[in-house]
């Protein structure tokens, strides 16, 4: 596993709902890597949303707010929304994760939303924010996504959230290449190598803390 180090803009103040300047300058410069035509897949929205319409060809993005969704398509740098683009109000709804019960993006359920997570080569889990959650959301991404595709994480920060995401790098390192970027919020990088059963063997501790919290 590697680090990449850098900084975002001193002195700015950023909304705790929006990806920072340099996480959303990583994305563009990740897109400009991917093949021409390639799309994006985001598991929430805000300022990522214009930094993926603006690097690839189309962008979905899913979130279980409808005034995120709104207040999105507001922002100051807003790029207006194409027709290949896509958004939609996903529930989070009762679901497993791996013999836990959890609630998630129930991406199944939602034809249009999971076509596109199966075709994106570029793939943002910024949501849901509980770390449990967001877990499923990455395990989906994993899962869908095809071989080739990237998948960054926001927030490794958290603790949870880093140890889930190390435990899955691990777990699934035959398929998947995994760097840790120390920017902003810190961001866990998958590159999917090839398409495969994802492992996902949680600890007791993660496993415990997923019963209580439910």
């Amino acid at each position: 596993m590697q680090k990449y180090h850098a900084r975002s803009e001193p002195g700015v103040e950023v909304p705790a709902w929006i990806l920072p300047l340099a996480s959303c300058r990583f994305l563009e410069k990740a897109a400009a890597l991917l093949p021409e035509g390639s799309s994006a897949f985001e598991f929430g929205s805000g300022r990522s949303t214009h930094a993926l319409r603006r690097a690839t060809a189309a962008t979905a993005s899913i979130e279980d707010s409808a005034d995120w969704l709104s207040r999105t398509e507001q922002l100051e740098e807003a790029i207006a929304k194409r027709e290949k683009d896509f958004s939609a109000v996903v529930p989070l709804t009762r679901c497993w994760n791996r013999c836990r019960p959890i609630e998630s993006f129930n991406v199944g359920a939602e034809r249009e939303s999971l076509e596109r997570l199966q075709h994106a080569r570029l793939i943002l889990v910024d949501s849901p924010p509980n770390p449990a959650k967001r877990e499923h959301a990455l395990y989906l991404a994993m899962d869908h996504a095809p071989a080739g595709a990237v998948i960054v994480l926001d927030d490794l920060e958290v603790p949870a959230t880093s140890r889930f995401a190390h435990r899955l790098a691990r777990q699934n390192a035959a398929s998947f290449r995994f760097w840790l970027l120390e920017i902003d919020h810190k961001l866990g990088v998958f590159l999917k190598r090839r398409s495969g059963k994802i492992r996902s063997r949680p600890t007791l501790r993660e496993f415990g803390g997923a019963w209580l919290r439910a």
